[in-house]
């Protein structure tokens, strides 16, 4: 009796690939057997279950030669526990619309007990990602022009603002380039953008000064902000801070303090020195930092022989990487390689704080009609939200 094939009642193409597959990983003498097929709006996952002498370590750097088999842009292949995953994009990419993923998240209640929830996107299966940025609590994005960076950054710019209110939550923008953020000028919750590293370098000081205050009222009463604020002393908002681009506020900041003398420059601290300090103590103080670059090298000038850039990436646990040109930007990012076979459009690996598990996600798509309604439509979107809980 003919054996029935495990990819038998999938779509023709699924099998075609599946078959592609297992033949190309015996080539690579990797035995292994159809397990399952996974699908979501961007990717098709397949997973396989290697045979007892099959080594990952022959295949896990294969990608190229897999997606050439498949003639597809990319594959990505990863250790699932045991089995092997094998990511390849659907001829029919689908987009993933920002408000149909926002509705979602204004109506779960497990959203809501989020002190400042952050909306992530769609996994490779399509499920709805969010986190928490009061956990992080420091975010890195990084990623090359095209890659998504940007509308990443405005759809937590926009979902942070539904959830809180302007009395709650306050963004610092720091766009020395004039181009992304500055659209979201009009926002309540925005205390200013700044366009100069001299002002940022201000706003950083005052932003220290805060935490050391906070920390100092807070003592022997509370661990953190959420826990001070429901004693009924007073209440202290958020404030998150997002630099656009990280790697020309260096640059600059560097060229301006090498044309000081010298008291002036020991007087003057540098843009890393200061984002090193605040990252370092300022979570349980309620302030934040999400900075972006689409430039990441560990030769970034920091302007600080003290402080390198490393100094300043060990204190982001939480990071994000969109697609970059090489494998060595990936592993300054995520200390591993994988942002070089991307697909750019949204596409990203993420690792969160208190796990080294790399994982792979799908940003929202959000247009400028969909900045436009946050920004005219804020509090009638919000009221609907409280209507909802």
């Amino acid at each position: 009796m003919a054996q029935v094939s495990p990819l038998a009642g999938y779509p023709t193409e699924i099998q075609i690939q599946g078959a592609r597959i297992l033949y190309k990983l015996k080539q690579l003498n990797f035995d292994a057997t159809f397990e399952k097929m996974e699908e979501g709006p961007i990717l098709r996952t397949f997973f396989f279950n290697p045979s007892l002498d099959a080594l990952f370590s022959r295949i896990m750097s294969k990608d190229e030669e897999i997606a050439a088999a498949l003639a597809v842009e990319s594959a990505r292949l990863y250790r699932n526990g045991g089995s092997l995953g094998v990511e390849i994009p659907r001829s029919d990419r689908q987009t993933i619309r920002f408000d149909q993923c926002l509705h979602q998240m204004l109506a779960d209640p497990e959203i809501r007990k989020m002190a400042l929830p952050l909306l992530m996107g769609q996994s490779p299966k399509g499920e709805r990602l969010y986190a928490d940025l009061a956990v992080q609590p420091h975010l890195f994005v990084a990623g090359s022009t095209g890659s998504g960076k940007s509308v990443y950054i405005s759809q937590l710019i926009a979902s942070l603002a539904l959830f809180r209110d302007p009395t709650e939550l306050e963004f610092t923008l720091v766009d020395t380039k004039n181009l992304d953020l500055v659209l979201f000028r009009g926002l309540p919750h925005i205390k200013e953008v700044i366009t100069n590293v001299s002002d940022l370098r201000n706003r950083l000081e005052e932003l220290l000064g805060e935490v050391r205050r906070r920390t100092s009222i807070m003592s022997g009463l509370a661990r953190n902000v959420q826990e001070y604020n429901k004693l009924g002393f007073q209440t202290f908002a958020y404030k998150i801070l997002i630099v656009d681009e990280l790697a020309d506020v260096m640059e600059t900041d560097a060229a301006e303090r090498a044309s000081l003398d010298r008291k002036d420059k020991a007087e003057t601290p540098s843009v890393a020195a200061l984002l090193k300090s605040i990252t370092q103590i300022s979570r349980a103080a309620g302030i934040h930092i999400i900075m972006a670059t689409q430039r990441p090298s560990v030769k970034m000038i920091t302007g600080d022989s003290k402080v390198g850039f490393g100094d300043i990436k060990a204190n982001f646990p939480a990071r994000v990487c969109f697609k970059l040109p090489t494998m060595a930007d990936s592993r300054v990012v995520l200390d591993e390689n994988g942002a070089e076979s991307l697909l750019g459009k949204g596409d990203y690996l993420y690792k969160i704080a208190g796990s080294d598990l790399l994982q792979r996600a799908h940003s929202a798509f959000v247009s400028m009609d969909d900045i436009a309604l946050i920004l005219n439509s804020h509090e009638h979107i919000r009221g609907m939200y409280q209507n909802v809980a």
